[in-house]
């Protein structure tokens, strides 16, 4: 037999029904009867080991949607509780697909970044990146726009790496793959500036300078790797009179040279008044190799040889010898070893047999001809190296 008890159930005069109040609002009215004796409404079918939540079907029916034991789930519109498939949170994101998950916009709106609520890097629409910038930096049309704060000491960007630290390349003969430039605004500065290993100043004593390179044994380093190509060189220098020129370790496919240009070869030495002078090298048609020195005469004849490193290098039966006696005499005049290894300094019938003398020689290099012929001058506009 069951048995049913009903307490404090008051039914109002427009068929509300109430339970522990008299005065029911609602069709089913349940109050509280003390603080320890809430007004709760149990269904037992809406039990569930971690809780649920009560539902009601499109014909009014209660049910219920059952939770699940982790607390990031949430109540998706399918009414079920599980993770949100599109949610990107905050602490980390497992089981993603580069395919289908992604932090970005699906319009054509930028995506920003910012800090303190102000905007430090935005990704625009077309792929390109500005970074400490609202706008493109001169000249236009970068991917990557980075700008520092403009004071001193501040970089736009360090790159650090164990093997290349910055590496640019070109995939097409349009521009070169790192590009330094300071603003043409500015009154100084450099616009590339290498530095190697131990060094950790920046230079101050040369600016301005569109490059800049020191190192510890070597400042900079060019070398031509080509087998085929010619002209081929280390280095090549010009100005802006395109036909000055300087190349350096070049070769033109025929002949080897150090340093070849237009313009002269100079020294600058200091006047003694404060002002500095020019001395200019001396330029010949053809290669030579020279020594000079000073001797004396024994029994009237002197013989000079030749330093045995250079013998393989000059053509000995082209030396030129010039002797310059340092006593008076009726003259010294010079006859060739022939041997090949030097020559004889004898003086004229007459002179004295102990004259002090002076000589230089001057000999054409092996494998060199008069005016070698080289690769033609740079266009006038090209300075083509």
């Amino acid at each position: 037999m069951r048995t049913w008890l009903l307490t404090c159930v008051s039914i109002g005069l427009a068929q509300n029904v109430g339970i522990g109040t008299t005065s029911p609002s609602h069709r089913l009215h349940i109050a509280d009867i003390s603080a320890t004796d809430k007004g709760l409404l149990r269904v037992e079918a809406l039990s569930s080991p971690y809780g649920s939540l009560g539902t009601f079907s499109p014909t009014g029916v209660l049910g219920k949607v059952d939770k699940t034991n982790n607390p990031t789930h949430l109540l998706r519109g399918d009414l079920t509780f599980g993770p949100d498939e599109t949610d990107w949170r905050l602490i980390g994101n497992a089981g993603t697909n580069a395919t289908t998950h992604f932090l970005g916009t699906t319009d054509n709106q930028p995506l920003v970044f910012r800090t303190d609520n102000t905007e430090r890097m935005r990704l625009l629409t077309d792929g390109r990146i500005w970074i400490g910038t609202t706008a493109d930096l001169t000249p236009a049309n970068n991917t990557v726009n980075i700008r520092s704060a403009d004071a001193t000491g501040a970089r736009a960007l360090t790159a650090r790496s164990d093997t290349i630290g910055l590496y640019g390349e070109v995939t097409a003969d349009l521009g070169p793959g790192i590009a330094g430039v300071y603003s043409p605004t500015a009154t100084g500065g450099i616009g590339f500036f290498a530095r190697g290993n131990a060094l950790n100043t920046f230079p101050t004593t040369i600016n301005p300078a569109g490059f800049v390179a020191q190192g510890t044994i070597r400042g900079i380093m060019g070398v031509a790797r080509s087998t085929t190509e010619t002209p081929r060189m280390g280095g090549y220098f010009t100005n802006n009179a395109a036909t000055t020129y300087s190349r350096v370790a070049a070769y033109d496919g025929t002949n080897a040279y150090k340093v070849q240009g237009t313009g002269t070869v100079n020294t600058v030495i200091h006047d003694g008044a404060g002002g500095v002078r020019l001395l200019t090298a001396p330029e010949a048609p053809q290669f030579v190799f020279q020594d000079f020195g000073q001797a004396q005469l024994q029994d009237g004849q002197a013989y000079i040889p030749i330093e045995s490193k250079l013998l393989p290098h000059i053509r000995i039966d082209e030396i030129q010898v010039w002797v310059t006696p340092l006593a008076p005499c009726r003259g010294l005049y010079v006859q060739k070893d022939p041997t090949g290894r030097g020559f004889y300094v004898r003086a004229r019938a007459g002179s004295p047999a102990d004259i002090p003398f002076m000589w230089a020689w001057s000999a054409p290099v092996r494998g060199w001809n008069r005016f070698p012929r080289v690769s033609p001058l740079p266009k006038t506009g090209r300075g083509q190296p």
